[in-house]
């Protein structure tokens, strides 16, 4: 068995086409920001686990950065502890980088894998919640008739007429949706769009931080909604993904009509026994 850091997008192929076509974290064309082991069996690939080069830069309050993990293992070679050889490599690998960062940054970062298992298989392998990844949807503009919803919290010193202080519309591709402030000539809030055959996907929603907590993101996707079922892609329905640890994000979804219809969890796996 040989464990290597380099794997030809071939055996790739093949390994994910026996494991039922399942995509792991892999680009042959550019493996710079992808971190990964491959499990080689004299020259044929039988196992493989990775994830994205963690930004350690990036943690929550706890200083705990979260590195979400995809692995498979050809069929005829499970059970064979190969899977928990790679994790183990690939922990050491990434330890290592969270160890030089914090010598150089002087902080202390930790680690902590994640990933997306079969429900079943997590309470057989006693693996605990972390997460869930929402996919929501927004099928017509007609379901927030009735919704009573206030753009801006009555607290903030915001005037009365603000449709008269905000402006909001698509960049001349449409790829984009903005929303203005009286005669700024920078948005303060943004968000992206993707359009596919049948649907359109709402990502990289933004709002400058010192209007945050206003109500400002709820202007943007409201509008946005009203806007984009009155343009051309009015029969196709917007679709966004928002995790369970950003509840505010959801909360706004859901308010602006949105509705969960799919969800993935994510489970801690335990690098103790490792």
């Amino acid at each position: 068995m040989k464990y290597t850091n380099y794997c030809k997008p071939f055996d790739f192929n093949q390994l994910s086409k026996s494991c039922n076509h399942y995509e792991a974290y892999f680009d042959e064309d550019d493996t710079s920001y992808i971190t990964y082991i491959a499990a080689y069996f004299d020259t044929t690939l039988i196992g493989f686990i990775s994830c994205i080069t963690p930004d350690l830069s990036v943690t929550d309050e706890q200083q705990t950065c979260y590195v979400e993990i995809t692995a498979m293992v050809h069929p005829n070679y499970r059970h064979q502890k190969i899977f928990s050889n790679l994790l183990s490599k690939l922990y050491i690998v990434i330890e290592d980088m969270s160890k030089q960062f914090n010598k150089k940054n002087n902080t202390d970062v930790s680690i902590q894998f994640i990933c997306t298992v079969n429900d079943k298989k997590a309470k057989k392998h006693h693996l605990s919640l972390h997460s869930c990844d929402y996919l929501m949807i927004l099928n017509d503009i007609n379901v927030l008739e009735g919704q009573n919803l206030k753009l801006l919290s009555k607290d903030t010193k915001q005037p009365n007429n603000i449709k008269d202080d905000y402006r909001a519309y698509f960049s001349s591709d449409k790829s984009c949706y903005m929303l203005f402030y009286k005669n700024l000539s920078s948005p303060i809030a943004v968000c992206e769009l993707e359009y596919f055959q049948s649907y359109t996907c709402i990502s990289s929603v933004y709002v400058d931080s010192d209007k945050r907590g206003k109500k400002v993101g709820t202007y943007l996707i409201t509008n946005l909604i009203q806007d984009y079922f009155k343009s051309s892609y009015k029969k196709r329905p917007l679709i966004l993904h928002v995790s369970s640890t950003n509840p505010a994000a959801f909360q706004l979804y859901k308010n602006c009509g949105f509705s969960i219809c799919e969800q993935v969890n994510y489970y801690y796996i335990n690098t103790a026994i490792l």
